[in-house]
């Protein structure tokens, strides 16, 4: 049996062609992120989110009977180009309804007649969906090993360049990483509305700390019945749309207070993940073991600047 490798570059080079002969510089900015995913074909319609700023491509890895290929409706998705083995289209406008793509592959396939749901996405395009007939098909597990190579690189150089942070110790080393660069580390005083509720610790506020690639939270905890708690997990959750960053590092210390237990906990963050354009968060520090997470509502990062900038 001949293998045809399925080729992305095609595809991915016309989405790219088309994202920069299309769009003004200002557009190139607010352009879609795109996306390359595999897909398996089963009895379901397989959606695909489409776009009018960049084509999208459908690579298969079996011939396509092209006379077979019908758009539902050809006003709203034109067909840019139909090859032995791809199909590649875009949004003329606003897809607000699912338009049905149908086609058939040529040679014996239990799933020979497949069916393609496009809908309009402006935040993430298809801009190629590798498509196979059956999920032991070699091209398929071939790209999966590929995909989990690529992401064990990635995860390992993300442990390289936390090691290497983690052996900064520092001024000299903040600078000499560009984590601190001219706009410094600004430093801004939060406090924490008073509640009505028995809780098992509380805070009343603290500091907050941004720098070029990291943002520190340390507030003051106190427990009137004894300071049992330790955090855990830590993240800041945006009070909109509740879409959470997780936090990368969680630390705590105890100290002395005339009134009761008390101590310091200190929370980091990292650019990892945008928030919005919202500007109040939640801080959340859930307990390690037994007892209530410690919300610090109302947070705010320094001229309104979201996660992820």
């Amino acid at each position: 049996m001949r293998l045809h490798p399925l080729s992305r570059l095609p595809g991915l080079a016309l989405a790219l062609w088309s994202l920069a002969a299309w769009s003004t510089p200002a557009e190139v900015m607010q352009s879609p992120r795109l996306r390359m995913r595999n897909v398996v074909l089963t009895a379901k319609a397989e959606p695909v989110r489409i776009s009018t700023a960049v084509p999208t491509t459908l690579t298969f890895d079996a011939p396509i009977d092209t006379q077979s290929v019908r758009l539902a409706d050809s006003t709203a998705v034109e067909l840019l180009a139909v090859g032995g083995r791809s199909i590649t289209l875009r949004a003329v406008a606003s897809v607000t309804e699912p338009v049905a793509l149908r086609l058939r592959l040529q040679g014996p396939s239990t799933q020979a007649a497949p069916v393609f749901l496009l809908t309009s996405a402006e935040d993430v395009v298809d801009a190629q969906v590798m498509v196979f007939h059956e999920a032991n098909a070699l091209a398929l597990l071939q790209a999966r090993v590929e995909e989990l190579e690529a992401r064990c690189a990635a995860c390992e150089a993300a442990l390289a360049e936390r090691r290497e942070q983690g052996a900064m110790k520092g001024p000299a080393d903040w600078v000499l990483s560009q984590q601190i660069e001219q706009r410094g580390v600004r430093v801004a005083r939060f406090s924490v509305p008073p509640s009505s509720d028995r809780l098992d610790v509380v805070s009343e506020g603290g500091l907050r700390f941004l720098a070029n690639t990291w943002l520190v939270f340390k507030a003051g905890v106190r427990s009137d019945i004894g300071l049992s708690w330790r955090p855990g997990r830590a993240w800041l959750e945006n009070a909109v749309t509740g879409q959470r960053v997780a936090a990368r590092a969680v630390r705590f210390a105890l100290e002395a207070h005339p009134h009761g237990a008390a101590g310091r906990v200190v929370v980091e963050f990292g650019w990892v993940e945008k928030m919005g354009d919202s500007a109040t968060y939640r801080l959340v520090i859930e307990a390690a073991g037994a007892g209530a997470s410690l919300v610090i509502p109302g947070v705010t990062l320094q001229d309104g600047t979201p996660v992820g900038e």
